[in-house]
């Protein structure tokens, strides 16, 4: 269903494999989601920080 709402086509099959990495996935995603929501945890911050610098045709 998500894929059809955001308009990505499947290939045959994949939809079912696809669901079943989710189904395996979002449990622990959630259950992170909600440790890292608590409010012990409000100013940790990512050790690694991802910067990308812009295309030459964007200004700086």
């Amino acid at each position: 269903m998500l894929a059809r709402v955001a308009d990505l086509p499947l290939a045959p099959g994949r939809a079912e494999i696809t669901g079943e990495l989710l189904a395996e996935w979002l449990p622990p995603a959630n259950e992170l989601s909600r440790k890292m929501s608590a409010i012990e945890h409000m100013n940790l911050q990512p050790i690694t920080v991802f910067t990308h610098a812009p295309p030459d045709d964007e200004p700086r």
